[in-house]
């Protein structure tokens, strides 16, 4: 029986990762339409356990919607969308650390592509309306993680949610205004807003301590460091 198991359970997993490939592949050669009918059924089918992952899986189309065609990032598509797959399936078994792993990598790249295409442009054009925009969609990935897996209640997830996407917005503003190169402006909203979901999600759970905020703010004030050091400011 434990064979079995075993067996049905590589079975399942090479099946998310042909479907994590023809993902990737459609994305790469396809028209966007063409390619959001196939990534439709590819995560929609089956059904079950798609709606735990939907906002992930809706953040990761968005990324690919704005991301430029190319062989380099169907491979960073498909490393997803295989582990959206591996959470949706019950594959992976710490679900809850592996969307909140997910979240995070969602949310760089989504910064990135923002800082890209709208980083140096100040508060003006549509940088306002995109950070804000940004803000929104990392603020209802990270509240789905929270609701899926915390026992908050939902008057106290809307405060949150509210709260986080003020606080994410003024960030990346915030972060607009610096004189450095896109991928510097990307690296430090990050870091900082991952710092910021870390210790409010520690906080819906339960787990917040002085010892775990003290530990994530060093963390976070030495990778800062780094990247303020090494970067090329424009003064």
């Amino acid at each position: 029986m434990e064979e079995r198991l075993r067996s049905i359970s590589r079975r399942i997993s090479w099946s998310s990762l042909l479907k994590a490939v023809v993902f990737a592949a459609a994305w790469w050669i396809a028209p966007y339409w063409l390619f959001l009918i196939a990534a439709l059924y590819l995560y929609y089918v089956p059904m079950a356990g798609a709606g735990k992952v939907s906002a992930p899986f809706w953040v990761l189309m968005l990324i690919a919607f704005v991301e430029p065609q190319g062989w380099l990032f169907a491979f960073v598509l498909a490393a997803v969308f295989y582990f959206i797959l591996l959470i949706k399936d019950l594959i992976i078994i710490d679900r809850r650390t592996a969307y909140e792993v997910l979240v995070f990598v969602l949310s760089y790249l989504l910064m990135r592509d923002f800082f890209l295409n709208l980083g140096g442009q100040g508060f003006g054009g549509w940088a306002l309306f995109g950070a804000m925009g940004v803000a929104f969609v990392l603020t209802a990935a990270f509240m789905s993680f929270v609701g899926n897996f915390s026992s908050v209640a939902r008057p106290l997830r809307r405060v949150i949610g509210w709260a986080m996407f003020v606080l994410l917005s003024q960030l990346i503003i915030v972060t607009l205004f610096l004189p450095l190169g896109f991928s510097y402006q990307a690296a430090i909203a990050f870091l900082i807003a991952t710092a910021l979901m870390s210790i409010v999600s520690q906080h819906a759970f339960g787990e917040l301590t002085r010892t775990k905020t003290l530990a994530t703010s060093v963390v976070v004030f030495a990778f800062l460091t780094i990247v303020l050091a090494s970067a090329a400011w424009t003064l």
